[in-house]
């Protein structure tokens, strides 16, 4: 047993298993989130970019546990950046979906497949602390 200054005493076990309990509280700090990424990229439809194209990243359930989807709307020049808060994405596995502008003349060509990030195929791993750049190039086989 030992003995505080209290004039009562308590078995050593049980005095172990408090200080424990205390340590692992006060000491074992909760693991922060992983590094948020930048997702920059451009997306060309049969050679030409892709202006005001939209494009969004869902994180793909069977792999990445949590996260929001992202969307981008592509300028002028098919370019594109995903953003959450300050421009950047949770790390984790993305399914893509890609979409022509609404009215745009490759409204009938543009694959309706790109459109549903669970049937375009197409994912994309972004991993914490990096900048990421993705092309995506659409080519319609003739």
């Amino acid at each position: 047993m030992s003995r505080f200054g209290l004039g009562w005493q308590v078995p050593s076990a049980l005095a172990g298993l408090a200080l424990g309990g205390l340590l692992v509280f006060f000491g074992c700090a909760r693991t922060p989130p992983p590094a948020a990424a930048r997702v920059t990229g451009v997306v060309t439809f049969e050679g030409r970019p892709l202006a005001g194209g939209t494009v969004v990243f869902i994180p793909d359930p069977d792999r990445t546990a949590e996260g929001k989807l992202h969307t981008a709307t592509a300028d002028g020049n098919g370019r594109f950046v995903l953003a959450e808060g300050t421009a950047a994405v949770r790390p984790g596995w993305y399914r893509v979906a890609l979409a022509d502008p609404p009215g745009s003349e490759w409204g009938y060509l543009f694959p309706s497949e790109l459109r549903r990030p669970d049937k375009s195929g197409i994912e994309r791993e972004v991993k914490a602390g990096h900048d990421h750049h993705f092309d995506f190039l659409i080519e319609l086989s003739r």
